[in-house]
């Protein structure tokens, strides 16, 4: 009988052990066919199912799975993502093209995660006949680990020979550093003619990868490719939403400079706990930063650059090519500076914090040199294209978020603030439909249908200053818009924290001036809620999926209302990062004076305690960093010794006169929260519950639940600092009241 070889499809007896088919390059055997089909294409990248998009990919289910979250249809409420929603999915986006999947579903194929074929649909189980071969009987631990990682993308994420920040550093293109949505079709073309061995062998080690880069005077230590990959992403899922100036829809990793990069995957690394890799960046792109600092201040010098008001920043749209070129370097060197201070400020060690410090002058004088005000013409101009128009808001929200980071480290530790509000001309940052318009059709849309331009900063705090806001004239008034709310809110907390340095002490007493100097700014807090609720997207849910800024407003707008009834800024001395020194400083604050005006910093202060009681005590203490922005403790530090100096007065007080009826309601408000939070957590604050009638213990209970929130959490040093100077400034209250 003629014994031909058996074709590919020819059955493989039950029991049978052999493996009659050879892959062609590393000569691994495989019984079946489609097995074999399955991991040639790993070696030669073959994607034989190609979409109409032309996207390819090596897998049908794959394929699927990009159909079904590209291309399927848009439901309304996804037409108009919000900024923080639209950072998600941009970073989404750019993960599984880095991964070069279109779409990364971390589950194993087939479970209930991912929208597969069935197995039998996918040319895996041909040709299996019930009391065949059995499935541990073709079980191939290494073959199941080869389809697993190519299902979840991990064979297309190998380190090239040149990856990550190298190429960008060395100012030439960067093929291998994660793609960006524009850049999926040059990668699609290059992937006809470039040949990328994808083979097993060449996956990455799960150890920390480190690539030593070269520049001139310089050898930078940087993370893989993997590390940089996952602190970008880190970066836009926990840093952005709060300083939202990066314009995602035109947002292209090859455009990014080397210094801005780092920078960012230094603030990413920190929110992924991985402290190490992030002092590393960040020391890396502050060594880069102050370089091309140097380099440009000698360039300027060696052609002596005559002072030229086209280069100011604010006229982009008219600048020589020039001077475009000189505001572009500016502003990233602007952009750098602050991603850096704001990773610094918050860390515990001293060399790190001086940084912080350091840079302060570096970017006041950036911004300065950028240009803080902005033309009548440039503002009364034609509307520009769209790129352009990027670029200028661009440019505004570096400047205005560098002007209100520096007054939070002002708020923070008691410092002067380096860029004073007289000196913003800026206009307020726009609103968040204009923002995230995914392209120059739609935004040219936004402008065609009665679009009404923001109002310059000053002129739109001179109608908070004026008091309660005319709501029939809403065409003098700001355009309703979280970020510019939360702009406007720092500079009157910059004029209450000066008035109380300039006028008078944290106890005003009969000081008449500063008296009527805080009525006029309560009326300015007043306009200001008013304006914040005019914005459609703000509301007091810290999970707002148009974004926390509107939220972070709120803990500010507190804040403001606290240093109005009792400036306790000279007495944290936060900067000392010692927690003994701090609650020590703390113990011996003055009384609170008497008066109606303690009322309203209480009932937001006490507010600010619900909202975290309400979400759960342990629930925000562990995952406070993608609800809460690190704003939100500073606040609450201030909130918490509030309160307590708040209920002492009370009882202070109840010796010589009765509870009023907001007192003694305001009173029950605090312990029905306090309760709930004692009693939220798998421990206890306290073994039994505590009475209304107790203040001084309820005043130690709101200390200890608010350094329980603070501390819960340690992505930043000073939380914890935060949280332990709480604690001991609660001990030293218990011990010197409650016991006496």
């Amino acid at each position: 009988m003629d014994q031909s070889p058996p074709d590919d499809n020819s059955e493989i007896l039950p029991g049978s052990r052999r493996k009659p088919r050879t892959c062609p390059h590393c000569k691994r055997h495989f019984r079946r066919h489609e097995h074999l089909q399955r991991h040639v294409r790993i070696h030669t990248n073959e994607k034989p199912y190609t979409c109409a998009c032309g996207a390819s990919f090596a897998r049908r289910d794959l394929l699927k799975r990009h159909h079904a979250a590209t291309h399927s249809p848009i439901t309304p409420s996804t037409q108009h993502p919000s900024p923080a929603t639209g950072a998600s999915s941009q970073i989404q986006t750019i993960q599984s093209d880095h991964l070069d999947t279109e779409d990364v579903p971390w589950v194993i194929p087939g479970s209930s995660g991912g929208h597969v074929d069935p197995v039998e649909s996918q040319g895996q189980m041909q040709g299996y006949q019930p009391g065949g071969l059995s499935f541990l009987d073709d079980y191939d631990p290494l073959e199941e680990f080869v389809s697993f990682s190519h299902s979840m993308g991990l064979t297309d994420w190998t380190l090239p020979t040149e990856l990550g920040l190298a190429p960008i550093i060395a100012k030439e293109p960067n093929y291998y550093s994660m793609p960006t949505p524009s850049s999926v079709s040059r990668r699609q073309e290059r992937s006809s003619s470039v040949h990328v061995d994808h083979s097993l062998t060449q996956l990455p080690a799960e150890k920390d990868s480190i690539e030593r880069v070269q520049t001139p005077g310089t050898t930078i230590s940087l993370p893989s490719c993997h590390s940089l990959s996952r602190f970008a992403n880190a970066f836009f899922d926990s840093f952005y939403p709060h300083v939202p100036i990066v314009h995602i829809p035109s947002f292209n990793l090859d455009n990014c400079d080397a210094k801005t990069i780092l920078s960012m995957a230094a603030l990413g690394a920190q929110c992924r706990h991985e402290h190490r890799k992030a002092v590393i960046l960040f020391y890396a792109a502050k060594t880069i930063l102050k370089k091309e600092m140097q380099e440009r201040e000698e360039r300027e010098l060696s052609i002596n650059l005559a002072p030229n008001p086209n280069t100011n920043c604010a006229n982009t749209g008219q600048v020589s090519s020039p001077g475009e070129l000189t505001c572009r370097g500016l502003m990233s060197e602007t952009r750098c500076a602050l991603y850096l201070i704001a990773f610094a400020t918050w860390q515990s060690k001293p060399e790190i914090l001086r940084e912080a410090f350091n840079l302060q002058s570096f970017l006041a004088r950036c911004v300065r040199e950028g240009g803080l005000e902005e033309s009548q013409e440039t503002l009364r101009a034609a509307p520009l294209d769209w790129h352009t128009w990027v670029e200028q808001e661009t440019h505004r929200r570096i400047k205005l978020f560098s002007f209100a980071w520096l007054n939070l480290q002002s708020i923070a530790f008691g410092v002067p603030p380096i860029i004073l509000t007289d000196e913003v001309h800026l206009r307020l940052p726009c609103t968040c439909i204009e923002w995230i318009s995914p392209n120059q059709e739609r935004w040219s849309a936004i402008h065609k249908s009665g679009h009404q331009e923001q109002m310059l900063f000053q002129d739109a705090l001179h109608h908070l200053e004026r008091g309660v806001l005319d709501s029939n004239a809403s065409s003098s008034q700001p355009v309703p818009s979280p970020l510019a709310n939360y702009i406007l809110l720092h500079p009157l907390i910059q004029r209450i924290t000066l008035a109380h340095r300039t006028i008078g002490s944290a106890v005003d007493g009969g000081n008449a001036l500063l008296i009527a100097q805080k009525e006029g700014m309560r009326n300015s807090l007043r306009a200001w809620t008013l304006q914040w609720q005019r914005a459609p997207e703000s509301s007091l849910d810290p999970r707002n999926p148009n974004g926390p800024v509107t939220f972070t407003s709120t803990a500010l707008l507190g804040l403001a209302y606290v240093r109005l009834a009792f400036d306790m800024s000279p007495y944290k001395v936060l900067e000392s990062r010692n927690p003994s020194q701090i609650a020590a400083r703390l113990f011996n604050l003055p009384d609170l004076p008497h008066g109606p005006h303690l009322l309203p910093a209480m009932l937001h202060a006490t507010h600010a305690l619900s909202i975290p009681v309400k979400l759960g005590v342990d629930f925000v203490a562990r995952s406070h960093a993608f609800v809460w922005s690190i704003q939100h403790s500073i606040c609450g530090f201030e909130f918490a010794v509030f309160l307590c100096k708040w209920l002492y007065h009370i009882c202070d007080t109840s010796a010589t006169r009765p509870l009023d009826e907001h007192e003694s309601r305001s009173i029950n408000w605090i312990s029905d929260i306090v309760e709930e939070g004692r009693t939220s957590g798998d421990e206890d604050l306290c073994p039994e519950p505590v009475s209304p009638s107790n203040c001084k213990y309820l005043a130690y209970l709101v200390v200890k639940l608010w350094a329980r929130l603070i501390r819960g959490n340690g992505m930043w040093a000073i939380l914890g600092i935060i949280g332990e100077s709480l604690d001991i400034y609660a001990d030293i209250c218990r011990d010197q009241h409650i016991s006496s």
